[in-house]
């Protein structure tokens, strides 16, 4: 494997990419940051050169999906600093899943270094500001060994690799830009299962409807609740929020991975414009009374909705001034432009 190698400035000035023209695919950075678990700690590897890694064939991330990932943005701020967006609450949702997997907890600590050392390693990556990209972050955490039987491995990797990526959904945010989704009775996750950790396995449960959903020309599948498909989840990677009358409402869901982004905009509608929120159950059916529907995350930010489909019912949704104004705050405290009152900002040291 590689040997640690830690970046100096002056290792790169330029990078002959176009950061205004990036959609949401990998682009290869110079380094990784890295540690692995064994013998009951977790040592340092630090930066390294290489995007290949060497595990074990046996590997229970390879088999029986003892795997973990998280997903987060550094942005180059309007005052000239690098920031990434709550590392911490990434940390902690990744401890969540490693105790559900029944791995190893990965020091909060360590976490954040890792992202402080990736993103100040590959500074020339982090697109300017104002060019609508973001370096897109990847942390994540593998069970490795020689191995056959279905158990807990022994040992396992944290990895974090960068790339500069531009909107999710292809197009941007703004008021001719919603987006159309479909109804699908397939199911992400199960009832009292790993829907609400960041596990990859999750997620190749969604490549066949989400790839349906696309072949009819939907930009993705909206997925109901589990148990009696009759209350709406989630859509693809994303979460579902809506506006019904004032208050902005979302899923109450146990099989939902909890959202930083949701979470965010939720205490922004509260805290910072004083609109009523909610969690709650949401029936399909309630589509007759919704009058604005959005999804968000880390990679969509915001996107809103102008059409869910089941089968021949269609809801249409116009375009609401408060997503772009939710849109507006949270990409504002990212970046700078806005006040961050809940101290949400975390200055990378480059």
């Amino acid at each position: 494997m590689d040997k640690p190698r830690y970046y100096f400035t002056g290792d790169s000035e330029k990078v002959d990419l176009d950061f205004s023209k990036l959609d949401f695919s990998y682009i290869a950075c110079p380094y990784r940051f890295e540690a692995v678990y064994e013998y009951g700690v977790w040592r340092v590897r630090g930066l390294l050169e290489g995007s290949s890694m060497e595990i074990p064939e046996g590997s229970q991330c390879l088999h029986y999906g003892q795997q973990l990932f998280e997903g987060m943005k550094a942005q180059a701020g309007a005052d000239g600093e690098v920031y990434a967006f709550r590392p911490h609450d990434n940390a902690r949702r990744m401890n969540a899943g490693a105790r559900y997997l029944r791995g190893p907890e990965l020091p909060e600590a360590l976490f954040v270094r890792g992202i402080e050392e990736v993103v100040a390693a590959n500074l020339p990556f982090v697109p300017p500001f104002g060019s609508g990209a973001a370096l897109y972050l990847r942390p994540f955490y593998i069970g490795i060994g020689d191995n056959v039987g279905v158990k807990p491995a022994s040992r396992f990797v944290f990895r974090i690799f960068v790339t500069p990526v531009g909107p999710y959904f292809k197009g941007g945010f703004g008021a001719d830009q919603g987006k159309a989704f479909m109804v699908t009775r397939f199911d992400r996750a199960a009832p009292h299962g790993s829907g609400h950790v960041k596990a990859g396995g999750n997620y190749a449960c969604s490549f066949w409807p989400g790839v349906e959903a696309k072949t009819k020309g939907f930009a993705e599948a909206l997925y109901l609740d589990p148990a009696e498909h009759r209350y709406i989840d989630e859509i693809g990677a994303a979460n579902f929020l809506a506006f019904r009358d004032r208050t902005l409402i979302t899923p109450d869901s146990t099989s939902v991975l909890p959202s930083i982004t949701r979470e965010s905009l939720l205490q922004i509608a509260a805290e910072i414009f004083g609109w009523p929120t909610e969690r709650r159950k949401i029936p399909l059916e309630e589509l007759d009374e919704i009058r604005a529907a959005a999804c968000c995350g880390t990679a969509a930010v915001i996107t809103w909705i102008r059409q869910i489909a089941d089968g021949d019912r269609v809801w249409e949704f116009p375009f609401d001034e408060r997503w772009q104004r939710l849109y507006d705050e949270l990409v504002g405290i990212e970046t700078a432009t806005a006040a961050d009152p809940f101290g949400w900002r975390h200055r990378i040291p480059v």
